[in-house]
């Protein structure tokens, strides 16, 4: 009698070697890493280009005109007249509308010659500033080659052969240009009328 046996064979399994495990993990890392530096410059792209944009749309600093304020506030404690040619235009005009000063008219002064009489003749000042500046460019961007300003005149003023002083504020409008790459004030007319209210 022949002995009869069943061999069943048992499937082989393919062992994963530990070398392509971390083949395949680097892959991936690699994958990953990629994409996440696509990203990054690619946002760095992005911020670049809308710093350009913002940088050639925006008009200059307020700083830009507002220094030439400061200058003439210098100026008007100082009665520096070496100051007027490197703030004003030629033509520049000066007014002082006297609405905000009892019993004064209007007056103008208008060119370098002129504006530097008027400095020599301004009264003692303890302090002045041009306050709560708000500037509009035109155009509004950064080719702008023109500026207006509206502020407020605070100061205090010491009285002639007095030891008395007197506080003042009054309504200013400023106009700006830019000669030669470099921006003037063309206009400042100071103690504005205030604006009429309905009703008033």
């Amino acid at each position: 009698m022949v002995e009869r046996r069943l061999v069943v064979e048992k499937p082989q399994v393919e062992e994963t070697s530990p070398g392509r495990s971390r083949r395949f993990s680097r892959g991936l890392k690699g994958i990953f890493d990629s994409q996440m530096r696509a990203t990054v410059v690619g946002g760095l792209v992005l911020f670049g280009l809308l710093t350009v944009y913002h940088n050639w749309t925006q008009p200059p600093g307020t700083g830009t005109v507002t220094s030439l304020m400061e200058e003439e506030a210098t100026a008007s404690e100082t009665h520096d007249t070496a100051l007027v040619s490197r703030i004003y235009t030629a033509d520049a005009e000066v007014t002082d509308t006297g609405c905000e000063t009892a019993k004064t008219l209007s007056q103008t002064w208008q060119g370098y010659a002129q504006i530097e009489d008027r400095y020599r003749l301004l009264p003692r000042f303890v302090w002045l500033q041009h306050a709560f500046e708000q500037v509009t460019w035109y155009p509004n961007d950064r080719s702008a080659s023109t500026a207006s300003a509206t502020a407020v005149t605070v100061g205090v003023l010491a009285l002639p052969g007095t030891r008395n002083f007197l506080s003042i504020t009054g309504d200013e409008l400023w106009t700006f240009a830019r000669v030669n790459g470099q921006w003037r004030v063309a206009s400042f007319t100071y103690n504005l009328c205030p604006a009429p209210t309905l009703g008033g």
